[in-house]
């Protein structure tokens, strides 16, 4: 027997195997009959069962040759089994299970065992079929075999009930069993319906500060005439005719190993063991319907391109009214070229002009925001990052945490410039080469007495003012020459 989560079970090999020829001594209180044609003893009478009206001819001719009698004797399959006449399926049901227990080759190892077991089986076949019991008590043995096309070699009898004369009708362990025991379970759990997904492109902004939108869904929802059972109101339901209302089929094969018989639901019910015998006129007997349903979705603040958003209950109704699945939302964002998204934060470049990153500025920036001021200060260098603090994206799930907008510099520099503008550059080269500070010579001059009057010329106090005015001009010419040959440096280094 396979295991209990294989659907395929294996049967004996004894159950396969072809009836051998022998001659076996039983009790004179029993009897035993099969159809393969070995002669058997019985109540001490030689008794010989053959499959067909011609070896039974030809085998009277050979007894009266010999000069002895031979009873061809049918079998009485109530007796094999051991109940009345008057008996109903339920007490040869109890029957068959008693002895099938008792002469099961794998069990019963006394010789003869085998040859019982299939003459229980043969009598429980036909007694247990309504059809072949009917023909059995008006025709006998033969009425059966002419129905079936001749009798011989060994019938198998329905495996669901072989398995519960070992296992009882309680048989748990096995996928698919409801405790009815092989073959009389069905699908008693119902499914879940299936899970949708739906695709949504959302804005920039939408991503970062959070939307609700609203979308058309097609689905399947439950038939709301017959509650999902498929079945017009008020009509019965019928057994499954192919598999008896049991929800399950067993096929079996010969093999030279033995029977292998395979369990698989039935392609007819799904599993049900009933039929529906008038269909819902809305549904046409599926128990669901498409309807095209608008659905609202909120999307919070954070979120990134392939996020997903889980509608519980917005998926296709389960079969038979079992619950619906879920609606996956896949989200995809737009993207914009000034700004780019890097987790939390936000990246952009500016461009500024090499004054404007000399002397300094304030320029207007694009953000999540809007337009807002960014300071550029003085000496700014290509490729620094300025920061605007909390301008970036939220945290999913934490909108109080919230990310930076980065802005990467970049320094423009012209290729051409005009006869003025390279002649102020090149007066800044020089004035920027000229000594920062120069050293004056000044004559001693001659301490007076104190009692002597010291009388200043008007003329000496004009070249004193000229002198401090000559100082100042100075100071402000090595200054400009100082940042005119850090300009033609850095044209030198970057042109």
């Amino acid at each position: 027997m396979a295991s209990a989560t294989s659907p395929s079970l294996f049967f004996p090999s004894s159950l396969s195997s072809t009836p051998q020829r022998q001659n076996t001594l039983l009790p004179s209180s029993s009897s035993c009959f099969f159809t393969g044609g070995a002669p058997m003893w019985a109540n001490n009478r030689l008794l010989q069962v053959s499959a067909s009206s011609a070896a039974q001819s030809n085998k009277r001719m050979a007894a009266r040759r010999f000069g002895r009698a031979v009873v061809i004797a049918a079998a009485d399959y109530y007796s094999t089994l051991g109940v009345p006449k008057s008996a109903n399926s339920k007490e040869i049901k109890a029957a068959y299970r008693k002895l099938a227990r008792q002469f099961h080759p794998d069990v019963n190892k006394e010789p003869g065992a085998t040859d019982k077991f299939k003459e229980i089986s043969a009598a429980y076949e036909v007694l247990s079929d309504d059809k072949k019991r009917a023909l059995y008590d008006q025709y006998g043995e033969a009425g059966v075999k002419s129905a079936v096309g001749g009798g011989g070699g060994y019938t198998a009898t329905n495996p669901f009930d072989l398995f519960e004369a070992f296992f009882g009708p309680s048989m748990g362990g096995f996928p698919g069993m409801d405790g009815g025991g092989f073959g009389t379970s069905r699908r008693s759990t119902v499914s879940k319906g299936e899970d949708l997904r739906y695709d949504m492109v959302l804005e920039f902004t939408a991503a970062i500060f959070g939307a609700e939108k609203e979308f058309e869904l097609s689905h399947l929802e439950t038939c709301d005439v017959c509650a999902g059972t498929g079945a017009k109101v008020g009509s019965k339901m019928r057994i499954c005719s192919t598999c008896g209302g049991r929800g399950q089929i067993m096929k079996t094969e010969r093999t030279p190993f033995g029977m292998f018989s395979q369990v698989s639901i039935c392609p007819n019910c799904g599993g049900d063991g009933e039929m529906i015998s008038e269909s819902c006129r809305k549904c046409s007997g599926a128990g669901r319907i498409r309807i095209r349903k608008d659905i609202k979705v909120k999307i919070p603040p954070g979120v990134s391109k392939g996020s997903i958003l889980r509608v519980a209950g917005e998926g296709d109704a389960g079969p038979k009214g079992g619950a619906p699945g879920d609606l996956f939302v896949y989200l995809d964002i737009e993207e914009i070229p000034e700004i780019e998204r890097d987790g939390i934060n936000l990246l952009s470049t500016i461009q500024i002009s090499y004054l404007d990153a000399i002397l300094g500025t304030v320029t207007k920036v694009k953000t999540v925001e809007g337009m807002t001021d960014l300071q550029i200060p003085p000496g700014t260098q290509p490729g620094d990052v300025l920061v605007l603090a909390r301008k970036g994206a939220p945290k999913l799930n934490r909108p109080s945490i919230r990310g930076d907008h980065l802005f990467t510099v970049k320094v423009s520099i012209p290729k051409r410039i005009s006869a003025k503008e390279r002649e102020l550059l090149e007066e800044l080269a020089a004035l920027g080469s000229a000594p920062a500070s120069r050293t004056r010579t000044r004559p001693k001059v001659q301490q007076p007495d104190e009692n002597t009057e010291v009388e200043t010329s008007p003329a000496t106090e004009k070249e004193n003012e000229s002198e401090n005015e000559s100082d100042v001009w100075k100071q402000l010419k090595d200054l400009a020459g100082s940042i005119a040959n850090g300009a033609i440096k850095w044209f030198k280094d970057n042109l």
